[in-house]
């Protein structure tokens, strides 16, 4: 039964907002007025969900007006002030507000330039200068000018790859010139996928920075993408003698007579035993998603069943068997997963830093001048005590200098000017996260009905559940009903009727609450719902 009030405290929650003004009164709880159109709203959400002795609008006014005044009660016992109740209050805040954090415009075209990309294929080379995210200017600087200098020799018609080969910090360089190969959206970091989405065929970008360093591409080519690819191989490692190839090369004859048998001579002899158990299957994969050799002869496969010749990677030979090739799906089906891919990849920062921007325009923002050069001028680490001007102030918010160290202290080798900025934008949201009641009537609604709904739950713990465990009011309670029961032993049918005691118990409880409030139904208004085609 507890699951079944926990049910009806979440009922009334994720209507839309609605606005007072102008609204009826349906009815008053001690002269505190309640709406029709919070009333309809609800009625009409939940029409469906409940039985069919509430379905009809008065049966269903008379559950919710219950509601209302257990929220009151709720309210005068003072549950709403336990330090239990604001803790889960806050961390539904906190869970609640993160979609209004989120520029639901920006997110939308970054979803979409994701699902364009993935149509598309590009192949790059780049030379990479690793820099650490909090690198001084003199080594930012350093790393720029070099990569700068490699463009410009390149540009002159210089070799791509020997120009890596001098410049790039990267490992690989010496085995790949810088070469990566081709790759879609979403398989590298957002700046780096941006800017190789951005270049022209054949061109050398500019430095730009990522979390990793500098970079340098040149795009080699773009390609219609080939969606994923499904296979199976069979595998025999490297060695350095010819056996391997003459291992390879005698199943491939077996094969040639007879496809059908590829699973189960993969189980038998592939090297690769974690494919091999399942008959050489592998995972479905795109491009990028396995090395350049493999993957190339895996998506020259025309038709489902085709079967390579063998062919060698750096880890060994290979045959491949086509099972099937899986084009890029509709937008339709995509949309939700690329999504959850754009908000939690490097890209939602432009999310974030869209509602900051919106932010910064809508607020009164006042910095006070005098108290951020004190941090220029002064050490606040060996002297904060004189650090007690208010610094910033965000509506009618003050912020103090104490505040902005306490942040300093976190984020220690930033520059002062790039802390204040990143602390400025830092404030704006919590102050945003602190008020969004009082600004977003959407917010504000479902915020509200989860407060009551967990005021609610609560009451309703202490007036009946708890009372409920009373094993002598259970038994009294079936002593004086058993007729209604099949068995004359309570301990056979506990669960049946410790569900019709709290039953019971919430009913008297209801009773004794509608005595306490004066309750007054606006019959008119009542009468005037009745009339609509709901």
């Amino acid at each position: 039964m507890k699951f079944k009030y926990l049910f009806l405290a979440l009922f009334f929650i994720g209507f839309k907002a609605f606005s007072q003004e102008n609204q009826n009164i349906l009815f008053t709880i001690d002269d505190e007025p309640y709406y029709s159109q919070e009333f309809l709203t609800v009625y009409k959400k939940n029409l469906q969900l409940v039985t069919d002795s509430k379905s009809d609008l008065g049966s269903y006014l008379k559950l919710f007006i219950d509601y209302k005044l257990k929220v009151k009660e709720g309210k005068a016992l003072g549950l709403d002030t336990l330090q239990k109740f604001k803790n889960e209050l806050k961390q539904y805040k906190s869970n609640l507000v993160l979609p209004y954090l989120k520029d639901k415009e920006v997110t939308n075209n970054l979803i979409k330039e994701a699902y364009d990309r993935l149509k598309k294929e590009v192949n790059v080379s780049h030379i990479l200068i690793f820099l650490n995210p909090d690198a001084s200017p003199k080594d930012t600087l350093t790393a720029y000018n070099a990569l700068i200098e490699a463009r410009n020799i390149i540009l002159e018609g210089n070799d791509f790859a020997e120009i890596a080969k001098k410049y790039s910090k990267d490992p690989t360089v010496e085995q790949n010139g810088g070469r990566i190969g081709y790759f879609t959206a979403l398989q590298m970091v957002y700046p780096f996928e941006n800017m190789a989405f951005k270049t022209p065929v054949n061109e050398v970008s500019m430095p730009f920075r990522t979390k990793f360093g500098y970079h340098i591409l040149k795009v080699n080519d773009i390609r219609e993408s080939e969606g994923e690819v499904e296979v199976a191989h069979i595998m025999f490692k490297n060695d350095s003698t010819l056996a391997v190839k003459r291992k390879i090369d005698s199943v491939y004859k077996v094969l040639l007579t007879d496809k059908t048998g590829f699973f189960e001579l993969a189980k038998k002899v592939s090297e690769d035993r974690a494919s091999g158990m399942k008959g050489g299957i592998l995972a479905k994969f795109g491009t990028g998603k396995m090395i350049e050799d493999f993957s190339k002869v895996s998506f020259s496969l025309k038709n489902e069943g085709d079967i390579s010749k063998p062919f060698k990677t750096q880890f060994g030979w290979h045959i491949v068997k086509l099972i099937k090739k899986y084009p890029i799906d509709s937008f339709e089906k995509m949309e939700g997963k690329l999504k959850q891919e754009v908000e939690r990849d490097e890209r939602s920062n432009l999310i974030s830093k869209s509602v900051i921007d919106k932010l910064f325009q809508q607020y009164t923002i006042i910095v006070n001048e005098e108290a951020l050069q004190q941090f220029h001028i002064e050490g606040w680490k060996n002297n904060s005590e004189n650090f007690h001007q208010n610094l910033l102030s965000i509506n009618n918010k003050n912020i103090l200098q104490k505040r902005f160290i306490s942040y300093l202290k976190t984020v220690s080798n930033m520059p002062l000017n790039e802390a204040f900025a990143a602390f400025k934008e830092k404030e704006v949201l919590e102050y945003y996260t602190e008020n969004i009641e009082n600004s977003n009537a959407e917010f504000a609604t479902t915020y509200k009905e989860f407060n009551e709904g967990l005021l609610l739950f609560d009451l309703l713990e202490k007036e009946v559940w708890e009372k409920a465990k009373d094993n002598n009011g259970l038994q009294n309670y079936f002593n004086s009903n058993k007729k209604k029961y099949k068995s004359n032993e309570l301990k056979a049918i506990k669960g049946e009727v410790i569900s019709d005691y709290q039953n019971y118990l919430e009913e008297q409880f209801s009773k004794q609450l509608r005595d306490k409030y004066k309750v007054k139904i606006i019959g008119s208004e009542k009468k005037s719902l009745k009339k609509m085609k709901i």
